[in-house]
């Protein structure tokens, strides 16, 4: 049946007002019926930016390839590596507002993703699947053990991982990571901040081998010296966190306070809430 822009217009409504009740977005980025996620500002940020540096080592063509996007946030990676024709992806995103904001986003588009809301950590000494493509973008520094959940990624890494990570302002060309007790940024679930020195090391270690550095802050890698795993029947992890706040691991809510200041954010930005 032919779509009229009347009908498209109120398939744009009904996408914005479902947007608006799942509250405030990190990931600023346009959906079907040029529907925007959010105004954009700080702190959300436009993923585009990040996209545009991986994209030119993304192959054209994903079809009947998988795609694991730890920490994906509202989806915009995983829909682009489906744009590409991957065949399914799967995030892991332990908060669950946005974990419902991907799975929202997935429908939009009607693609198989599945989001799965889970700690990061535990979900990969859990599972022993492995995936073509690795989106490992924005979280290594939000992980108490980073280093471990790398050495994991990249035994389920078949073919391609991207990896980005925030780094210091240190020009030292020794690896060296910060370890934050308390807050960076105002963030407290920033727990490392390594230096620029540091990342390529840092995946090297993890047995795998740097193709790219489009950016100081992002690699492209792939397979070099698979280490293997080692499966156990059973895996006891230790509860952490900061001295006040949130314990992990375990599925996250946004801090109710910051997610009200957050909305009234979006309210101020959004004409109809004047």
């Amino acid at each position: 049946m032919h779509e009229t822009p009347s009908h498209r217009n109120e398939a744009a409504e009904q996408i914005r007002e479902r947007v608006r009740a799942l509250g405030w977005w990190y990931q600023c980025f346009e959906l079907p019926g040029g529907v925007m996620t959010s105004p954009g500002d700080p702190p959300a940020y436009h993923p585009e930016t990040r996209w545009n540096l991986i994209e030119p080592y993304v192959p054209k063509d994903l079809r009947g390839k998988t795609v694991l996007d730890v920490g994906g946030n509202a989806g915009y990676f995983s829909v682009q590596m489906m744009k590409r024709g991957a065949a399914h992806c799967t995030i892991v995103e332990p908060f669950l507002e946005f974990a419902d904001q991907a799975r929202f986003v997935a429908d939009v588009y009607g693609y198989e993703i599945t989001v799965l809301s889970e700690d990061v950590h535990t979900w990969c000494l859990t599972t022993d699947h492995r995936f073509d493509y690795v989106l490992f973008l924005g979280l290594f520094y939000h992980l108490k053990y980073p280093n471990l959940v790398l050495d994991r990624l990249a035994e389920m890494t078949r073919e391609r991982m991207f990896f980005q990570s925030q780094v210091s302002d240190s020009d030292s060309t020794s690896p060296t990571m910060a370890f934050i007790e308390e807050t960076f940024d105002g963030d407290p679930t920033n727990w490392w901040i390594p230096n620029p020195a540091a990342l390529e090391p840092l995946i090297r270690s993890a047995g795998m081998k740097v193709i790219a550095r489009p950016h100081p802050q992002v690699l492209v890698a792939e397979p070099d010296r698979p280490f293997g795993k080692v499966v156990y029947d059973k895996l006891v992890f230790p509860q952490y966190g900061k001295s006040t706040g949130a314990v992990y691991p375990g599925q996250q809510r946004v801090d109710p306070e910051l997610w009200q200041r957050l909305l009234s954010q979006v309210d101020r930005s959004d004409p109809r809430e004047s």
